[in-house]
């Protein structure tokens, strides 16, 4: 009976995982030096939302490739979100003290922004449509380093969607640290 009701729970978590693929993504304040506020409806381009943590090694061995994407992808805004409970924008800024990134980071210590996404892991993607739909959630790679990698899950979809097209895949697995809530 317990192995029954086990593979029923875990059946269950899974639908739901694989329900929210598609979602649309409401706008939401960041806590920048302004009060910015991100929309991701009618935008003018695509955005990638990557869910970060300096504490994770995961996070910091794939920041150089996702910085590298943002150049290459000139015509889509990349947005990198510091998720971790109670981290503080000092802990971002000395973290990223001597990275010459070209996207911007922001702070996520309530975790909202992390919930809003549904983002399980760091580092985790989302590409959010000019209309403000997810038309991609999951790993940057299929290895934990760039480097080691055979399958560019995130790169190919940002390919798709600069030839006009849809994602041919739209959701991958995610590796790497766990967002602790």
């Amino acid at each position: 009976m317990k192995t029954v009701i086990l593979i029923s729970s875990i059946l269950c978590s899974l639908s739901a995982f694989a329900h929210f693929s598609l979602e649309k993504i409401n706008a939401f304040s960041l806590k920048t030096n302004s009060n910015e506020l991100i929309s991701f409806k009618n935008t003018p381009r695509p955005t990638v939302v990557i869910f970060l943590s300096k504490d994770c090694p995961c996070s910091k061995g794939n920041l150089d490739y996702i910085n590298q994407l943002s150049i290459e992808f000139k015509d889509i805004r990349f947005i990198g979100i510091h998720s971790k409970r109670n981290s503080t924008s000092e802990d971002i800024t000395g973290y990223l003290q001597d990275k010459k990134l070209n996207f911007e980071i922001y702070n996520d210590s309530d975790l909202k922004i992390a919930d809003n996404f549904k983002a399980l892991k760091t580092p985790h993607a989302f590409i959010v449509n000019t209309e403000g739909a997810v038309v991609y959630n999951g790993g940057i790679t299929n290895t934990t380093f760039p480097k080691n990698a055979k399958e560019f899950f995130l790169k190919n979809a940002l390919l798709d969607i600069e030839n006009h097209k849809q994602p041919a895949i739209a959701e991958t697995r995610t590796l790497g640290c766990f967002i602790m809530r």
